[in-house]
C-alpha cells in the first residue's frame, strides 16, 4: 500500500513539470547530421531554445532536448544544439524545434 501511495504521489508531483514544455513544444526529436558540442544539462525545452539562439552565431539552426527520466524529475534533462538535421522523428520523451 504505501508503495503504491508513493507511485501516485511521484506522479502527480512529476506531470506538472511537464506541462508546459508539453503545450509550447512539438513531441519530436532530432538526429543531427552536425552539432555544436556535446550535450548538456537544461532544466526547460526554452533554456535548451534559448541556448541555440545565443549560439545562432556558431550555426546553431535547431534543438533538441531529452526530459528527465521519470524515475527521477528532479534531475535538469539534456539539450543538443544542432547545425543541421540528419532525421526526425516522433518521441514521447523529446521535445525540438528549429530557429
Amino acid at each position: 500500500m504505501k508503495r503504491t501511495l508513493t507511485t501516485i504521489l511521484f506522479c502527480a508531483l512529476a506531470v506538472p513539470a511537464f506541462a508546459d514544455d508539453a503545450d509550447t513544444y512539438p513531441h519530436c526529436s532530432y538526429t543531427p547530421a552536425d552539432a555544436i558540442g556535446p550535450m548538456f544539462e537544461t532544466n526547460t525545452a526554452a533554456d535548451c531554445e534559448a541556448a541555440c539562439k545565443e549560439n545562432a552565431g556558431e550555426g546553431c539552426t535547431a534543438w533538441s532536448y531529452l526530459t528527465p527520466s521519470a524515475m527521477f524529475p528532479d534531475k535538469p534533462g539534456k539539450c543538443r544544439m544542432i547545425i543541421s538535421v540528419f532525421s526526425e522523428e516522433e518521441s514521447d520523451r523529446s521535445r525540438c524545434g528549429k530557429i
